[in-house]
Order: C-alpha cells, then sequence, then structure tokens
C-alpha cells in the first residue's frame, strides 16, 4: 500500500488539481487488486488455522471433562452417553461439542427430530394417536411438578393402552429464542419406559433420555464421535477417546471392526483431509482417517481396543 501511496502523492504534486486520468485510476486499482490477492490467501489460511485450534481445543477439553468425570463415578464412561456425562463438567457449555469447521450445525430444527418410546426392545415413534397426545403447556402441568413460563411450550404424552396407566411417559418441548427447542423429559409411569430422541435421518441424539434429563436440540448434537468401549478404558493412556465423526459414538472396534461399516462415511476431515483425534491421556493430535483406521489390525489393537479386551494380534472378537 505504500506504494500505492507514494504514487499517489508524487501524481498529485505533478498535476495539481487536474485530477488522474482514467488509465492512471486503472493502474491503482490493479495495484490494489495484486496487493489483495496476496493477502487474501494468508488471511483464509489464519482463519482456518484458528479454526483448527478451536477444534482442538474443544477436545482438550472433553477430554479433561471426561477424566473428571470418571475420578468422580470411581468407573468407566458409557460411550452411548458421553456427551451427558461431560456436559456438566463444562458448565453444559454446548459449544464445546461443537466444530468450527462442521457445516452441519444447522441441520434441522425442532420440527425435525423425533420421540421414540422404548420398550421390549421396540422404538416406537411418538406421534398423535391412541396413545400418544400432543397438546399445550397448561395442559401439561396438570400431570407434571414443574412450572412451565414459556408460553410456546407444549409436550408429547405416552400412554401404554395395555395398562390404562395415563401417561406413562411426558416430554417437554420449550422452543427457544435462538433457534431449536429444549426437551425435558418431566414425568411418566415408573416402570421400564425409556425415551429416545431421533434426528432427522434416524440418527440418535439422546438415549436413554430419562425423568429429569434435559437435551437441546439447535442442529448437530456433537462434532465428535466416542470410541463405544471407552466404558472399558483402565491402562489405556494411548487409546483413542473421541475424534472427529458423523455419529456420536464411532461403533468400530472388536466384532464390529471387521470391515467397519461405515468408518469412511462417518469420520469427519474436516481440516484439508484431516481430523482432530483425542486420547484417553489428553493429547489431541491432526491426522488423517487412515493413520486411524480400525480395519487395521495394528491401528485397531494399539489405538481403539482397551487392553483388558486385547485379543490376539489382527483377531477381531
Amino acid at each position: 500500500m505504500g506504494v500505492v501511496a507514494m504514487f499517489i502523492t508524487q501524481r498529485s504534486k505533478r498535476i495539481g488539481k487536474t485530477g488522474f486520468t482514467l488509465i492512471e485510476l486503472l493502474v491503482v486499482i490493479a495495484i490494489i487488486g495484486v496487493i489483495a490477492g496476496l493477502l487474501l490467501p494468508a488471511v483464509m489460511q489464519s482463519r482456518g488455522s484458528a479454526r483448527r485450534t478451536l477444534c482442538a481445543n474443544n477436545l482438550h477439553n472433553l477430554g479433561i471433562a471426561y477424566q473428571h468425570h470418571i475420578g468422580k463415578i470411581g468407573r468407566g464412561m458409557s460411550a452411548f452417553d458421553w456427551r451427558q456425562s461431560v456436559l456438566p463438567e463444562l458448565e453444559n457449555k454446548e459449544e464445546f461439542l461443537l466444530c468450527p469447521d462442521d457445516p452441519r450445525q444447522t441441520m434441522y430444527d425442532v420440527e425435525d427430530f423425533t420421540v421414540y418410546i422404548v420398550n421390549n426392545r421396540r422404538s416406537i415413534p411418538l406421534e398423535p394417536g391412541p396413545w400418544c397426545w400432543i397438546g399445550d403447556s397448561d395442559f401439561c402441568q396438570q400431570f407434571a411438578e414443574i412450572n412451565v413460563t414459556n408460553p410456546d411450550a407444549y409436550f408429547i404424552g405416552f400412554e401404554d393402552l395395555r395398562y390404562n396407566t395415563p401417561f406413562d411417559g411426558i416430554v417437554l418441548v420449550e422452543p427457544l429464542a435462538e433457534g431449536g427447542s429444549k426437551l425435558t423429559h418431566v414425568g411418566g409411569h415408573p416402570h421400564a419406559y425409556r425415551h429416545q430422541l431421533k434426528g432427522p435421518t434416524g440418527e440418535l441424539l439422546a438415549d436413554p433420555f430419562d425423568t429429569g434429563f434435559s437435551w437441546t436440540v439447535h442442529g448437530v448434537d456433537s462434532s465428535y464421535g466416542g470410541n463405544s468401549r471407552m466404558g472399558r478404558f483402565q491402562t489405556d493412556a494411548n487409546k483413542i477417546l473421541l475424534l472427529e465423526y458423523l455419529k456420536p459414538v464411532a461403533n468400530v472396534v472388536g466384532s464390529n471392526a471387521v470391515g467397519a461399516i461405515g468408518y469412511y462415511d462417518n469420520v469427519a476431515t474436516r481440516h484439508d483431509g484431516m481430523l482432530n483425534v483425542l486420547y484417553v491421556d489428553g493429547r489431541v493430535e491432526m491426522t488423517t482417517p487412515q493413520a486411524v483406521d480400525p480395519t487395521d489390525p495394528l491401528v485397531h489393537d494399539s489405538k481403539w481396543c482397551p487392553d483388558i479386551d486385547m485379543p490376539a494380534l489382527g483377531m477381531f472378537y
């Protein structure tokens, strides 16, 4: 830009108030364009680097929350509810679950998820019908000991007609001003009814979804997937805990590693073909999907499989 300023200054001194010719203006514009063209890639690269760093920091904080949580409960943590377990350790700040380079952050809204009742190994969608009601917050408050202040809130209620017990499950839905909704399982029959939340393509958002638990639906629920065997980690500092993944659980260990169905469909290379990986000891490394491919027996045993489950090399169980 100093060259442009000097050119303008010299030209002004030479021609006084007569102004610039068209050719001179085009030259100035061309110089500015060249300088912008040189600077733009550096700016974009800097922004990409910042997003990669933020993603790595997310995983680092999730690793700290994981260690703190298992230290409190004195045992391993289930992979299928790892998000619900670590979020309270992070003051329920859901931004730690989202990579800034994840394009799915506005993938769906409240109308796109489905609440399911799970019983007898079946998963039945809760939709209006003879055993499912959708009503306003006033009606919900008659059956749940909660204070509903959101006038736009509504509830989904489930009744098992076989036992004629009203409202075996009630899920309160509260639309949020910033988009999405907060779902709370506020009551129900004390028997073994459980609820699930699933996204628009059937992906599992929360399981189990029990009384007293809340879940905020505002796009993708997590940019990271947990090692399905994390609950069995003991002396496994060098094993993968979380990685950038399209599903909340990377179920690719043990017998599921044979062919690792869906691994390459779900591993998320958001950073120029690379992804961030969190290990049990808290390390975060950027690597290629091939370097952590569970279909490779050596990689499976050294990076994925808990030591307590270690099979003979190359044998998936």
